[in-house]
């Protein structure tokens, strides 16, 4: 058998979307829809061909990523999947291998991320998980506020398609020193306002955009789609779901404000956010946090392709040096000591022969960076290992964030 891995040609784009509408249990069987492809281009794919066939697809979307206070280049994994008669055969490794090394040798982005289906798969590739969400539903009727929270003084209205800049200037603000957000391609806010012809609405139908002002200056929004009414099993109350896709805000009234809007759903069951950071307020303004039903899970995925290239692109929490030694299997390159010396807003790496304040894998790296786990939290779980003399609270502060990690959109 032949083993081929290369992009995927223009020609063979219905293979290569069939693999992962079949990995991900939702293929029909019906001709693809050039509209669905959500804009993945063949340049930006690898893929594995086992004797001809499309087994093993995988692409890769070129983000911007906010990367606390700074802008990172990642590559966005996605429509990452091998046929079932053609699994176990090592293909995804053997792709990781030719993609990283690529990335690497041709300067691309040297960060890649991903919303994995099952985590496990992609820490055996050096990935790691660098952030969490919650996940809420609450019934409106349970919205309620600690009483020393000031109430909004602002003002809500809707805005329509031709009016969404507001929002995007809002989101633009709100990202700005936080890290894992994206900066949104325009395909990317038409899914999320459930206008895309192919990807948008889904059972929620189309988005309504409302905007908080106060003062007459736009302070928070929200995108949001409602499922039509249900009964009650016991026939009793009301049965609407509010599913709310995306939400920020500028000022702690905004913040308030959003919950208020949706506490005057009267015919809405639960209102649902199926993602939010770690840090969200909600838990800490609510007069019953209880019942935001939260769950919390893994979310996103990071991995270092290029530690030399990546880490100056980030902002550190105050000037310092740090000497770590790396590990790192799939990137040799990444491999050894490395001397970061950092004024918080500018950052230098450079190879070096002294002594390591922290040895650790490039998956806890991952983790370091994008402020999921501090240092010291790395070497009390294991996850790195501190030099004798290596002042732990001095490299938590240089690689401190005001905002935990995360990403609200899909991709």
């Amino acid at each position: 058998m032949s083993l081929e891995i290369r992009p995927y040609r223009e020609d063979e784009a219905d293979a290569f979307y069939r693999v992962p509408s079949i990995v991900f249990g939702n293929y029909t069987g019906q001709p693809r829809s050039p509209e669905a492809s959500a804009g993945m281009l063949p340049d930006w794919s690898l893929c594995a061909f086992e004797d001809g066939e499309l087994a093993t697809a995988y692409g890769a979307f070129p983000f911007t990523m906010r990367f606390n206070g700074g802008e990172a280049p990642a590559a966005g994994v996605s429509f990452v999947g091998t046929l079932p008669h053609w699994r176990r055969r090592g293909h995804l490794r053997k792709i990781m291998e030719a993609d990283f090394r690529r990335r690497y040798e041709q300067r691309m982005q040297p960060l890649a991320i991903l919303l994995a289906s099952i985590a496990a798969i992609y820490q055996r590739y050096g990935y790691a998980v660098c952030s969490s969400k919650y996940r809420y539903a609450i019934d409106p009727r349970w919205i309620g506020f600690a009483p020393s929270l000031p109430r909004p003084q602002g003002t809500w209205r809707e805005v329509m398609k031709d009016d969404i800049a507001v929002v995007q200037e809002i989101y633009r603000q709100f990202i700005a020193g936080r890290t894992g957000y994206l900066h949104r391609a325009p395909i990317m806010w038409e899914m999320l306002l459930g206008l895309h012809p192919e990807l948008g609405g889904g059972e929620y139908g189309a988005s309504i955009a409302a905007v908080y002002e106060e003062d007459g200056a736009p302070r928070g929004y929200v995108l949001y789609g409602a499922k039509g009414f249900e009964t009650h099993p016991d026939g009793a109350g009301p049965g609407q779901r509010v599913m709310v896709r995306d939400y920020a805000w500028l000022t702690p009234g905004a913040c308030r404000a959003m919950w208020e809007y949706f506490k005057t759903f009267d015919l809405a069951a639960r209102i649902h956010v199926d993602r939010a950071p770690v840090d969200d307020p909600a838990f800490d303004i609510m007069l019953d946090p209880r019942e935001l039903n939260a769950t919390r899970g893994d979310w996103l995925l990071g991995r270092v392709i290029d530690v030399e290239r990546l880490v100056p692109l980030r902002r550190y929490g105050r000037e310092g040096r740090a000497v770590l030694d790396l590990r790192d299997e799939m990137c040799p390159w990444n491999e050894g000591r490395w001397l970061i010396e950092t004024g918080g807003e500018q950052t230098s790496v450079r190879r070096t022969n002294e002594t390591p304040d922290l040895s650790l894998d490039v998956s806890a790296l991952a983790q370091v960076l994008f402020g999921q786990v501090a240092p010291s939290r790395a070497v009390r779980y294991g996850r790195g290992e501190a030099s004798p003399n290596a002042d732990l609270a001095r490299l938590d502060a240089i690689f401190r964030t005001d905002y935990a990690p995360f990403c609200p959109d899909m991709f």
